[in-house]
């Protein structure tokens, strides 16, 4: 597609150039690891367990950490879609739409920016979880597969969510709008998956729904590789499950993304 590289380039060097937004993407889910992830210690829930509800992980920082990655490529990807607003608005968009570029760059150029931050974010969370006290432990190593994982899985579910808000974006003129929508959505996504509690200790309505939800696939994904390392063949095919949902949703987000903007995107 014509144009998207440069448009990417040009999308990060806007966030990298606005210190304020560059740092408190950075340092919001730092927060998340050291507060929220330290205010709850598995031990004095009755040790080893209380330990097996949270699937053997050996403090909650360790097993909260797929659910934390998996909400930075959730949140991330979510508000891509408001510079598509921001540049109508500022009339950017118009000059796009006179330049020999495909109108599905002009919405990709954000989902491949929001990708690069998200990686980013990746590499200085995990950074900063291995050296907090009682924080990540990770005993049997990573292997080169458990990143590939890892990373695959925020993607994905960064790849989703911001096709989808890039989506409304396009059709969506007001910036008001876009921004209920986020809040609207992002809590009840949240808190009805996995990322933050295992499903053993969720009502058994929600647990059904979260069973649903693709960022329960991403966080449960991450989570059995962060823990248990080498799978066993019942998690392994669990995980591809899992990593095969993500993938086929990817795909399908990402097609209607290309159809709606090269139909939808206007003056």
């Amino acid at each position: 597609m014509g144009g998207l590289i440069p448009l990417t380039v040009r999308d990060l060097k806007r966030w990298y150039r606005n210190p304020v937004s560059a740092v408190v993407g950075v340092i919001q889910p730092i927060f998340w690891i050291v507060l929220f992830g330290s205010a709850f210690d598995i031990a004095k829930f009755g040790g080893a367990a209380s330990s097996a509800f949270f699937e053997g992980a050996p403090d909650y920082i360790t097993y909260l950490m797929g659910g934390i990655l998996t909400i930075i490529g959730l949140f991330t990807g979510m508000f891509s879609g408001v510079n598509i607003i921001w540049d109508r608005r500022l009339g950017i968009l118009q000059r796009f739409l006179i330049a020999p570029i495909n109108r599905a760059s002009i919405v990709f150029s954000r989902i491949l920016s929001s990708v690069v931050r998200i990686v980013i974010q990746i590499i200085i969370l995990f950074a900063v979880a291995l050296v907090i006290p009682d924080g990540l432990k990770i005993d049997h190593g990573l292997t080169a597969m458990d990143i590939i994982i890892i990373i695959s899985a925020v993607l994905m579910i960064s790849f989703i969510f911001s096709s989808l808000f890039s989506i409304i974006a396009v059709r969506t003129t007001k910036m008001e709008s876009i921004f209920g929508i986020v809040n609207l959505i992002n809590l009840p996504l949240m808190f009805a998956s996995y990322a933050m509690f295992p499903p053993d200790l969720m009502a058994n309505w929600l647990s059904n729904v979260a069973k649903y939800n693709p960022v329960s696939w991403s966080a449960q994904s991450i989570r059995l590789v962060l823990i248990h390392g080498n799978l066993s063949s019942g998690e392994a095919h669990t995980v591809l499950l899992y990593m095969l949902g993500l993938l086929a949703l990817s795909i399908f987000m990402l097609i209607m993304t290309y159809v709606i903007s090269n139909k939808e995107i206007r003056e």
